[in-house]
């Protein structure tokens, strides 16, 4: 093999890791999305790092109030108090950038939140570094930004469980690195 072949497929390796990484980035993002909704906290907490840092700005939304979490159990603070049902997590825009080291990736994404009588928005800001098995967040800023509260009479339909007539319970596909 020529030393030209050589750098050439050295550098299709590097550019196939990076793709696989972002794909996997993309997975433990869109993993927390269902864990949140589903309340599955430990499932969540899976996702991040041990010293893993979470910004949340302005929440609950629109009070201005901005709230800072360091490692599992005060992460776990929040997403506990969270019920089943009670919010749908939606993501656009979704774009990650994985270091040419391989060694850290940065996410972000619009998001929109349905909850019973409204609606929300924001941004996701994430650095993602690579798990065991997953890439996982080691800091996740979510920034909301708008919404409305909508007056209703009757109960909201959110109020349904993910798992119930779904595959996995819910839970969504994972991507898994092959090899």
């Amino acid at each position: 093999m020529t030393n030209d072949a050589a750098r050439e497929i050295a550098e299709l390796r590097r550019r196939i890791l990076r793709l696989e990484a972002r794909e996997s980035c993309v997975s433990s993002f869109n993993e927390y999305l269902h864990h949140l909704d589903a309340a599955f906290v430990d499932e969540l907490l899976a996702l991040f790092t041990a010293r893993a840092r979470l910004d949340v700005v302005n929440f609950p939304p629109g009070s201005g109030r901005n709230l800072s979490f360091e490692g599992y159990e005060a992460i776990r603070s929040l997403y506990a108090r969270v019920p089943a049902g009670f919010t749908r997590h939606h993501s656009a825009n979704v774009s990650v950038d994985v270091r040419d080291d391989g060694e850290q990736a940065e996410l972000s994404a619009y998001f929109l939140t349905s909850r019973e009588y409204g609606i929300g928005g924001g941004l996701y800001q994430a650095t993602l570094v690579p798990g065991p098995e997953r890439w996982l967040f080691d800091q996740l800023r979510i920034v909301s930004t708008w919404g409305w509260v909508l007056p209703q009479d009757a109960p909201p339909y959110l109020s349904e469980l993910l798992g119930e007539g779904a595959l996995r319970e819910g839970r969504p596909v994972v991507y898994r690195t092959p090899g």
